[in-house]
């Protein structure tokens, strides 16, 4: 078993099992950079090993729908000849919509699997566990060979009360007691403290707050959260207000969750944002996405004024149904600041239980080791910190400390023996780096050309330009700068006029020199001594880049 990526973030989970001639991949999801990534959209799990044995790979297992579990199989299938899925309906329709974006949606077989569905993939056989998380068909899954059995926990919470879906199949999960040799369990909220609220509490709170208002309503929510979408259409059903979809990203979860039958709405309760002005205030509930400050979401485009159907105006509240991502706190406060500028009450789950995390609180995961029980333990999903804390629970809640191992991305196990004498081992080590996504494609990006961009972000760049003779490479005129992010030339003369020395010395060096006619040498000497001449002068490393033209 190896644990692939997503043991040293939160995203990018991805992990798979492999036994005899046959391996099966559980989720392949992507995560986003952090700041010093200039430029990058994603990162997804590295795929080299399992590329080339792809000819072993007899499908790629899908826990649920969420991007940070499925947002690669674009990139990674055509790399792998195109794997079968398996996934419940609603993972398969979303992976299905994205995959037609990069017109591949025909060149996959799907499986839809549901509840308890077992399946035989070669020497290896896996069970789907329903589970409640805040999306349609979550599932744990238990893989189980001749020689060994693994659990992946997936993403989950122990939800008494879901608004939408089934409870948690605690007697499948409780049936699992003494087959598990090694558990991989989610380490989200390993330090939160307490039980999760259910859905149908959230719900409550909210109903409470929209009926308590007489104006506009906007609430913002993560698009993949389709417990709280259904939640929310059903508040605006039983309170009278037209619900108006914005952002592309909800549209589609509604969309699929309608023809899926998650989410039953009469006829004219949801209507196209179009016909916004339609209706009275008190009758408009605006459903969108950008709880996170997103640039171009439809709630941080209507708070810079952009947006081209809804206009803030004082009297609309503004209910943020999400919890911040830490990364993005100063981008939601900015918003937020413009929001509140435009007379709007603002509403978030500070001061209303307004919200709950999809994920396990130390409660839940108490319950679920307590009904899977198993021999051995890797907390996966989170980095060192978070897993670190993970382990802590399990050895508080009765497992030794050599029971519970934190590992790393591209990380094999090995497992020897069976039953209660069986154990697992480090095996060795594959490539893990994260492979990185921009505008221009798969995996295009090295290591110097992200270095070249910190550079850009931290020091700028100053361009030295050389006009030459044709004939005797002479210089003609003065040599010429452009500063961009690094100083102001026209207040910057005294340093400048130093470099125009230094290119002028250079330059007649190089002419000197019997024979010389590369101008690339030249450039390569001007660039390397401005270089550190700049770093003497201003302790900053702009790109430098000589022209010789």
């Amino acid at each position: 078993m190896c644990t692939l990526s997503g043991t040293g973030e939160v995203g990018r989970n991805c992990n798979f099992v492999e036994f005899g001639d046959d391996i099966i991949m559980i989720d392949a999801g992507f995560s986003f950079p952090g700041q010093e990534l200039y430029g990058i959209d994603y990162l997804i799990p590295n795929i080299s090993y399992l590329r080339k044995h792809r000819d072993k790979i007899r499908g790629i297992l899908i826990t649920h729908g969420h991007l940070d579990h499925t947002g690669s199989l674009p990139y990674i299938l055509p790399e792998l000849d195109f794997p079968t899925i398996y996934g419940g309906k609603f993972a398969n329709a979303l992976i299905k919509a994205r995959l037609k974006e990069f017109n591949l949606d025909q060149k996959v077989k799907f499986v839809d699997i549901g509840r308890n569905t077992e399946i035989e993939l070669g020497s290896l056989k896996a069970k789907f566990i329903g589970v409640t998380h805040s999306i349609p068909n979550a599932f744990s899954i238990f893989v189980s060979s001749s020689d060994g059995n693994v659990f992946f926990s997936g993403d989950y919470k122990i939800d008494e009360a879901p608004a939408n879906e089934p409870e948690t199949d605690y007697t499948a999960l409780k049936e699992l007691q003494g087959k598990v040799d090694l558990a991989l369990m989610e380490s989200t909220n390993a330090d939160s403290t307490g039980k999760s609220k259910s859905e149908q509490e959230i719900a409550g709170n909210l109903e409470r707050v929209i009926t308590g208002h007489d104006g506009r309503i906007v609430l913002a929510a993560f698009s993949s959260l389709v417990s709280r979408l259904y939640s929310v259409i059903k508040i605006a059903e039983k309170t009278g207000r037209k619900v108006f979809i914005s952002g592309r990203s909800i549209n589609l979860s509604i969309q699929i969750a309608r023809e899926q039958g998650y989410i039953n709405v009469p006829d004219g309760l949801i209507l196209d944002e179009r016909r916004l002005s339609e209706f009275p205030d008190n009758k408009v509930l605006f459903l969108c996405t950008g709880s996170q400050g997103e640039r171009y979401a439809a709630l941080n485009r209507i708070s810079l004024g952009e947006h081209k159907y809804f206009k803030a105006k004082e009297g609309d509240m503004v209910v943020l149904s999400a919890s911040e991502i830490p990364s993005n706190v100063v981008q939601i406060e900015k918003m937020t600041d413009r929001l509140i500028s435009m007379g709007v009450v603002l509403i978030q789950k500070d001061y209303e239980q307004i919200h709950e995390s999809g994920h396990a609180l130390q409660m839940d995961m108490q319950m679920m080791y307590d009904m899977v029980k198993p021999r051995e333990i890797i907390p996966i999903h989170g980095s060192l910190t978070m897993r670190y804390k993970n382990k802590r629970n399990y050895v508080n809640w009765g497992m030794r400390d050599d029971q519970v191992h934190l590992t790393k991305d591209g990380q094999v196990w090995i497992h020897t023996g069976n039953g209660e004498n069986g154990s697992w081992r480090r095996g060795k080590q594959i490539p893990s780096k994260p492979i990185l996504i921009d505008g221009l494609g798969v995996g295009d990006i090295g290591d110097a050309v992200i270095k070249d961009r910190q550079q850009l972000a931290e020091y700028g760049m100053l361009t030295v330009i050389m006009n030459l003779s044709s004939k005797n490479k002479q210089l003609i005129g003065n040599p010429r700068f452009v500063s961009r992010g690094f100083v102001y030339v026209k207040t910057s003369g005294e340093l400048f006029a130093e470099v125009e020395q230094m290119v002028r010395d250079i330059h007649r060096d190089w002419i000197g020199r019997a024979g010389s006619k590369d101008t690339r040498e030249l450039t390569r000497e001007v660039e390397d001594a401005i270089g550190k001449l700049l770093y003497k002068r201003t302790e900053r490393e702009p790109i430098v880049m000589a022209v010789a033209l």
